[in-house]
């Protein structure tokens, strides 16, 4: 996969033997590898829907500084599926020897492991017109306050003014929201897999 590669290495003492079983009994482990990786592909799918990582935790919620200014547009919010780009472009990869699950978004591992992200210094610019009565209201019903709204860049308005800003460097704090990982849950059906392809390669299934 490209873009961001993310490596979480099972090492279970359980699957290890299941695999070698398949491998004594002259199996091809490919097919079990394709139903794993499958597998994972689903229940990693279903933490995006119940908002929690591999071991059960619910992800840290939003900010209250970013529910106040996310525009209606993206209400009801979503943690990590705002646009579903993320959640669309997990995938699996499997082959003889191991199974893959993970996504080529860039943005990818900040999500699953947190951290801060460095915005730079950039200039911005707002448009405004002048409106005949004020943003606020009185007590008494007056209007008060300002009488300037956004608007369109695009406006004709007679009273418009486009006002230049800096907005400085700044950092911006992430927090994990694991997604990818293997549960415990994924260890039992994994073994279960294992345990359908050795009987259907006539193995010894043990208990």
């Amino acid at each position: 996969m490209s873009g961001t590669s993310i490596a979480i290495t099972v090492d279970d003492r359980d699957i290890a033997a299941g695999l070698q079983r398949l491998v004594d009994a002259g199996a091809d482990l490919l097919p079990a590898m394709e139903a794993i990786g499958a597998a994972l592909l689903f229940t990693t799918q279903r933490r995006f829907e119940a908002k929690a990582g591999p071991d059960g935790q619910a992800w840290a919620p939003f900010a209250p500084s970013t529910l106040k200014r996310m525009p209606e547009r993206r209400k009801p919010p979503q943690l990590l599926r705002d646009s579903s780009r993320l959640y669309q472009s997990l995938t699996y990869q499997a082959g003889p020897e191991s199974a893959e699950i993970g996504t080529n978004v860039v943005y990818a591992a900040i999500h699953q492991f947190g951290g801060d992200i460095v915005m730079p210094e950039r200039q911005g610019s707002a448009t405004f017109v002048t409106v005949r009565q004020g943003a606020g209201k009185a007590k008494d019903g007056r209007r008060v306050g300002s009488k300037l709204r956004f608007a369109r860049a695009s406006t004709r308005a007679k009273s418009r003014e486009t006002k230049t800003f800096t907005v400085p460097t700044h950092t911006v704090s992430i927090p994990a929201r694991p997604y990818l990982g293997v549960s415990e849950a994924d260890k039992v059906e994994i073994l279960a897999i294992l345990s359908d392809h050795l009987a259907a390669a006539g193995g010894e299934v043990r208990p």
